[in-house]
């Protein structure tokens, strides 16, 4: 799978940095993947503000994710790196960063990695309700539509967009809703915490 132009435009504005900042943001997104290091804020160690340091640090860490996946120096991770467009010195930066945490990297995003795995967004939601009268003897049943988009982000589908369609009722709604409320609260343990952060961030 080759970069998509999205992919390439969100990550150029990395490229845009001074070199000293761009290597602390590189270090700091692979830091956080590989040793789950939270103790200090990028914006700290920039010293900038937070919002421009979440938005760097945002970008870094779908860079580093993206290309950690791969096995460093094979045929996909090269063609892959070719349609990035950062100056040469950040380039051979960035590829000397992964190629010293590659094995540690490719471990942490493993379960990552998958055939699925998309996020939704662009949600819009109608609630039916069909008006009672004498001459209706069905039973009372409101109806939930809902359509989003699922945007994928892994190395054999990142950027695909895919349009889905929902019907359903109340009750099943209620019922998907307790289920999801029972599997968020399993996650109780700090490093479980951690890999569903990261994983809402990529």
């Amino acid at each position: 799978m080759i970069l998509s132009d999205k992919f390439i435009e969100e990550v150029q504005i990395l490229d845009g940095v001074d070199l000293n900042s761009y290597e602390k943001i590189i270090n700091f997104a692979i830091s956080y993947i590989v040793k789950h290091d939270t103790q200090t804020t990028l914006a700290e160690v920039l010293e900038i503000d937070e919002n421009e340091a979440d938005r760097y640090f945002r970008l870094a860490l779908k860079l580093v994710s993206y290309f950690g996946k791969f096995k460093f120096g094979d045929r996909q991770f090269r063609q892959n790196v070719e349609f990035l467009k950062f100056k040469e010195d950040r380039k051979a930066l960035f590829l000397q960063k992964l190629e010293a945490n590659s094995t540690q990297l490719h471990k942490r995003l493993s379960f990552i990695e998958s055939d699925g795995m998309p996020y939704y967004k662009n949600l819009e939601w109608r609630y039916d309700i069909q008006i009672a009268s004498r001459g209706y003897e069905e039973e009372f049943k409101p109806r939930i539509f809902m359509k989003f988009d699922l945007e994928y982000d892994n190395s054999r589908e990142c950027g695909k967009i895919e349009q889905v369609f929902l019907e359903t009722d109340y009750a099943n709604l209620k019922n998907l809703q307790q289920e999801i409320s029972y599997l968020v609260s399993q996650l109780e343990s700090a490093r479980q915490q951690k890999i569903k952060k990261l994983g809402q961030m990529l």
